[in-house]
């Protein structure tokens, strides 16, 4: 890989879904690791988001400058992403547990913002990578090569704000994005120069089409993976088969818990407990989630055997094809929310036209693009951004039903609301009433709240 794109995001909560960011931060590197650009943005918080308390502190972004407009809006930002996916292409995008959380939220970002390529980040020559996974291989495989931080519970922390200081560096902006790039460039570096071995198999495991081919070649591999507040374990095994429907999504047949000839007699119930029982004797691994995939070494002759059985043994991939497509067939999602419908299904060519044409259009031309889109969701977050920037371009009445849509939300009597409700508020300034002037964020919130009163 030639360019690195390290990047981390500051957000309104924690809630891909139904928060997003508020400062983007990114060092791009050439493949030696030294510096070429570096970016510091920040947006306003969208109208109808009620940003985290907790969310907030912890980053040090005070309430009023969520909402400053001199900020440019949260459209105005993804579009501004969106440039740099394209401008820094091709490169690898990494930072520290950015796949399960900042890629999910850039996703967001995009695809609540009309945005034409929700998936940028593996889109024109683009690939991923996390370093908090390498971390975990490093742990298991290269222990030596990094100081290891024990948190109160005397369990190791693999918190970046732990590790970096603990390895040597002056991590004192913990949380604010930049500060985290910095630190997640250190422990990159600290991997790379005390085990170079094992991380350039880390850095081309992140590289889809080469994992893929080894797991399908049927070569003996391992895998580092952590569950829970457990150490990380490497796991040895093979590819048995993908999920038909999702080609990304693949069963990995543990060596240590099965046998080889079992396999020869496999049946949908031996498969189906073999991948939902415990232990997991096959477990299902994604191939584009950036897993620490390595091919073995010096493979033992038991391994070569068991991987060989397993590539000529047809029913059983093609049984493990059929229980995990139906392990994730999509269920019925017509009474999900518009934003947790983000992966139902790929926008047609019309549509993609057209929002390519959404992003230098002026507001009453994209009213006009909005009615031409012919999947739902983009009409319906179409004429969200409509309400959140144009306001103007709505009568009365549609106004008068966006602010009652928002105050619905923030009001809501759910039980465990995915959004950050108003009683979310108030019981947070409540927690955090020793460490905050909260007379000062109570108003803020109550301004806020009242501001979409019908």
């Amino acid at each position: 890989m030639s360019r690195y794109v390290f990047y981390d995001f500051e957000t309104t909560g924690i809630s891909p879904a139904f928060d997003h960011p508020l400062q983007f931060a990114a060092i791009v590197t050439d493949e030696h690791l030294n510096e070429v650009d570096r970016v510091d943005i920040r947006c306003q918080a969208a109208p109808h988001i009620l940003p985290s308390p907790i969310a907030l502190h912890v980053t040090n972004i005070k309430p009023e400058q969520a909402i400053n407009k001199n900020l440019p809006t949260p459209f105005e930002f993804a579009q501004t992403l969106q440039k740099f996916t394209k401008d820094w292409a091709p490169a690898c995008w990494l930072g520290y547990n950015t796949i399960a959380f900042d890629e999910p939220m850039m996703r967001q970002m995009f695809y609540q913002n009309l945005q034409p390529e929700i998936f940028a980040t593996q889109m024109n020559g683009n690939s991923r990578l996390d370093v908090m996974k390498m971390v975990f291989a490093t742990h298991a495989e290269a222990p030596g090569t990094l100081t290891w931080p024990v948190s109160d519970n005397e369990n190791t922390s693999f918190k970046l704000d732990r590790l970096a200081p603990a390895n040597g560096f002056a991590h004192e902006n913990a949380h604010d994005a930049l500060a985290d790039v910095e630190a997640t460039i250190f422990i990159f570096k600290k991997i790379r120069d005390g085990a170079p071995e094992l991380f350039k198999k880390l850095v081309e495991a992140g590289d889809k089409t080469i994992t893929s081919s080894s797991l399908k070649s049927f070569l003996p591999m391992e895998v580092t993976l952590r569950f829970g507040g457990n150490a990380p374990k490497t796991y040895q095994g093979c590819y048995c088969g993908s999920n038909k429907d999702n080609p990304n999504s693949i069963g990995f047949a543990d060596f240590e818990l099965n046998k080889a000839e079992e396999f020869s007699q496999a049946s949908k119930l031996s498969v189906s407990e073999a991948i939902e029982g415990t232990p997991k004797k096959i477990r299902t691994l994604a191939v584009n989630r950036s897993e620490t995939f390595r091919v073995i070494e010096n493979p033992s002759k038991e391994m070569l055997e068991f991987c060989e059985t397993i590539k000529e043994a047809n029913k059983l991939q093609s049984l493990v094809s059929e229980v995990l497509s139906k392990r994730y067939a999509d269920t019925e999602q017509t009474n999900l929310e518009v934003e947790e419908r983000i992966y139902s299904g790929f926008y047609g060519n019309s549509d993609k036209e057209l929002l390519e044409q959404f992003q230098t259009a002026s507001w009453p031309e994209r009213v006009s693009i909005i009615n031409d889109f012919t999947d739902e969701r983009l009409k319906q977050l179409g004429k969200r951004l409509i309400a959140f920037y144009a306001p103007e371009l709505l009568t009365d009445e549609q106004r008068s039903a966006f602010k009652a849509f928002i105050q619905r939300r923030w009001n809501t009597s759910m039980d465990d609301a995915p959004w950050t409700t108003a009683e979310d508020i108030w019981a947070s300034l409540n927690e955090l009433k020793s460490e905050i002037d909260e007379s000062n964020w109570r108003e803020f919130y109550q301004a806020r709240i009242n501001s979409v009163a019908v």
